[in-house]
């Protein structure tokens, strides 16, 4: 479950100073919103999913209903609604492939915990993944079902501000970039060893599972039942752009968790290496590695 959004990038030589006029190399629009991106790179690997989440009734929700059809996604539980224009986000996007959004949540924004009970009364998974990309009132509701249910929750606590603290007593694992654990934990995260001392904090507010995302640096995961820190090291690739890597990640690892949820570690190895394809490549949807690429990728 998550947003749905038509993204449109701007990409540029160096991002523009306040008020400055800058000529930009090329423009490019893409499907995206972290429930579409979660939902598609989960459905790339061969696992049975269905997305959550609202588009208006507009041309920009029938393009997206489209385009996720085609990417092979099942769009039977979105919520289409006829006076809420469809989520829309503008990005620039730097010769680095790093990128900063503005974010027009329109539909995102307009879900209910009606709406989330009709769309998942006759659901059940085995993985249940959500960002806090839509409106707190949905999030809660659909975290209170997939725990009443049994779901394994996968939390991917963005964008970092619409964290609310509730959400964390839901989740089985939480997965942090960077910035969202600074603003979760209040701990500047710079190393392996602040993001162990952050994520031991994250643990302590009723996670079991957490794993903070450090780029290149690579992922601590914190298992607290075990008390057990794993280091899992980064793919090292030349970064393209950088959108999508976080929804790559969170999908991919929520996919394998489905096929084989005791085994963090290995879920956690493949959806690194899944994010580096992704950043090694321009585009959207389709710049989303499938289980054949991420199995034959050489690095």
């Amino acid at each position: 479950m998550g947003a749905i959004n038509m993204d449109i990038l701007v990409h540029v030589d160096q991002y523009p100073k306040y008020g400055a006029n800058v000529p930009a190399k090329n423009l490019e629009i893409n499907v995206g919103g972290k429930g579409s991106n979660q939902a598609v790179a989960v459905a790339k690997q061969h696992v049975n999913q269905t997305l959550i989440g609202s588009i208006g009734n507009d041309d920009f929700g029938k393009q997206i209903l489209s385009s996720l059809e085609n990417s092979g996604v099942k769009t039977d539980n979105l919520i289409i609604k006829d006076d809420v224009q469809t989520g829309t986000a503008v990005a620039a996007v730097d010769n680095t492939g790093e990128n900063t959004f503005m974010v027009v949540l329109g539909a995102n924004n307009s879900i209910t915990s009606s709406d989330i009970d009709a769309a998942m009364k006759n659901l059940n998974a085995k993985v249940f993944l959500v960002n806090l990309e839509t409106s707190q009132e949905s999030v809660l509701a659909a975290l209170k079902i997939a725990k009443s249910k049994d779901m394994y929750i996968v939390l991917d606590p963005a964008p970092e501000n619409s964290y609310f603290e509730e959400s964390l007593k839901y989740a089985d694992v939480v997965t942090p970039n960077k910035q969202e654990t600074e603003r979760i934990t209040g701990v500047k995260v710079e190393t392996i060893a602040d993001g162990k001392k952050a994520a031991k904090i994250i643990a302590n507010k009723g996670v079991k599972n957490v794993i903070v995302k450090l780029g290149e640096s690579g992922n601590v995961l914190y298992e607290s039942e075990k008390d057990l820190f794993t280091i899992i090291k980064a793919t090292r690739v030349k970064a393209v752009n950088t959108v999508g890597a976080g929804d790559t990640f969170a999908g991919v690892l929520s996919a394998h968790l489905a096929k084989n949820p005791n085994n963090l570690v290995e879920a956690i190895e493949i959806a690194s290496k899944a994010a580096a394809i992704k950043v090694s490549r321009s585009g959207g949807h389709d710049a989303i590695p499938t289980l054949e690429e991420i199995n034959q990728f050489e690095y």
